[in-house]
C-alpha cells in the first residue's frame, strides 16, 4: 500500500472544475440543447457515453462539438473490446480536428455491453495498456506494427496528422487498471467512490502505479465521477440514485474489492437477486439497497448536502468533478444540471476556502 497522501501532496484547491456525464437517451434536438445548456452554466468538460445499441457515441459528440465553443469533449469510455484501438485513434484525432483541438480520450476496460457482440474482457489492465500505447503511437504520425498480448496492429499508420499530445485518461475503479493509470495515463477518472474513504483507497492504487514508472503524482489530472441527484427534497434524490446503485454493484459481481474498499457488505437478499445477473432484476431490486450503500457511491440530496460530499473530495485533491445526472421518475435532467452548477458548486467551492482559513 502506497503512503501516498493526496490532500497532503496536492492541496486542495477551491477552484473546482465542473465536467458532466450524458447518457445517450436523447435525440440530437434534445442533446444539443444540453450542451449548450450546460457550456453556459460553466461546464468545462462534457463526457458522453459510449453504452452499445445506444445512439451512437462519436456522432453524439461530433453534435456536441459542433453546438459549443469551449467545454472540452470526451469519451465515457472507450473501450479495447469493441472497437480496435487503430480505430479508436481515428475517431478520437477526427473529434479534435472538428472541435478545433477540445477532444480527450477517456479509455476504460468496460466489457458489459460487448458480450452480445462477442468479444471477451481480456486481461483488462493489459488491453489498457497496450492501446494507450498504440494509440499514442499513432497520433504522433508513426507507422505501427504492434503484436501485444491483447492488441495486434500491422503496419497501420494515420492518413492525416493529429494532435501528438492528445490527452488520453484511464477511468476504472479497479485495483490493477488504476495502477496501469497511474503507469501510463495523463489523466484518471476514478468511477463511483463518492467519499473520501473510497477515494484515498483509489488514489493509492493510482500511486502505486506512478510510483513504479517513476513518475509523479502531480503530473496526472484527477477526476471523480459520480452518479448523483440533487433535489431540495433529500429522499426524492437518493430513491432517483438508489436503482443506479443496484446496477452499479451488480455489474462488478462477484467482484467484491471496491465495495471492500469501503467496508461494505452486500446484504444476502440483494446478492440472491444480482447473482442472477439480470439487468431488469437488479434494477427492479434498488429497494434492497441499503442508505450505506448509496453514501458510498452517490452524491445524492438537497444542494447543501451534495455541496459538503463534493468539498469533501475537493479537498483531498480532486479539483475536477464529474457528475451522471439521474433526475426523479418523470422529470429531465435540467433541474440537477442547473443546481449542480448554480448552487453545488458555489456552496462547496466556499466549504472548501473556509476548511483553508
Amino acid at each position: 500500500m502506497s503512503s501516498f497522501d493526496p490532500g497532503l501532496d496536492r492541496g486542495a484547491r477551491a477552484k473546482i472544475h465542473l465536467g458532466i456525464g450524458i447518457w445517450q437517451r436523447y435525440p440530437p434536438d434534445q442533446l444539443i440543447a444540453l450542451v449548450e445548456m450546460c457550456e453556459q452554466l460553466g461546464h468545462d468538460q462534457i463526457w458522453y457515453a459510449n453504452e452499445r445499441f445506444y445512439r451512437d457515441s462519436y456522432i453524439g459528440l461530433a453534435v456536441a462539438a459542433t453546438h459549443t465553443q469551449r467545454v472540452t469533449l470526451g469519451t465515457f469510455i472507450a473501450d479495447p473490446y469493441t472497437m480496435h484501438p487503430a480505430l479508436t485513434a481515428v475517431a478520437i484525432a477526427t473529434l479534435d480536428e472538428l472541435s478545433h483541438g477540445r477532444a480527450i480520450l477517456v479509455m476504460g476496460a468496460s466489457g458489459a455491453s460487448a458480450a452480445p457482440l462477442g468479444f471477451q474482457r481480456t486481461k483488462p489492465a493489459q488491453a489498457i495498456r497496450e492501446s494507450v500505447e498504440v494509440i499514442r503511437r499513432l497520433l504522433r504520425g508513426e507507422r505501427v506494427d504492434f503484436e501485444g498480448q491483447v492488441i495486434q496492429l500491422r503496419g497501420a499508420q494515420l492518413a492525416f496528422p493529429a494532435r501528438a499530445d492528445l490527452p488520453i485518461y484511464v477511468a476504472s475503479r479497479g485495483n490493477l487498471v488504476l495502477r496501469t493509470a497511474g503507469e501510463v495515463a495523463d489523466g484518471v477518472m476514478v468511477a463511483s467512490y463518492a467519499t473520501p474513504t473510497g477515494l484515498r483507497h483509489a488514489l493509492s492504487q493510482v500511486s502505486e502505479g506512478a510510483k513504479r514508472a517513476g513518475r509523479n503524482m502531480q503530473s496526472l489530472t484527477l477526476i471523480s465521477r459520480v452518479d448523483a441527484c440533487v433535489d431540495p427534497d433529500s429522499k426524492t434524490a437518493r430513491e432517483a440514485v438508489r436503482p443506479m446503485v443496484a446496477r452499479l454493484v451488480g455489474s462488478s459481481y462477484p467482484d467484491r474489492s471496491f465495495l471492500d474498499a469501503l467496508g461494505l457488505e452486500i446484504p444476502k437478499e440483494l446478492e440472491a437477486v444480482i447473482a442472477k445477473r439480470d439487468h431488469a432484476l437488479t434494477t427492479a431490486a434498488a429497494h434492497l439497497v441499503p442508505d450505506e450503500f448509496v453514501n458510498a457511491l452517490s452524491w445524492a440530496g438537497t444542494p447543501e448536502e451534495v455541496a459538503r460530499q463534493v468539498s469533501e473530495v475537493v479537498r483531498l485533491g480532486f479539483d475536477h468533478i464529474t457528475y451522471l445526472p439521474h433526475p426523479p421518475p418523470g422529470q429531465g435532467p435540467q433541474e440537477i444540471i442547473r443546481r449542480f452548477a448554480q448552487e453545488v458548486v458555489p456552496m462547496a467551492e466556499e466549504m472548501v476556502r473556509r476548511s483553508g482559513d
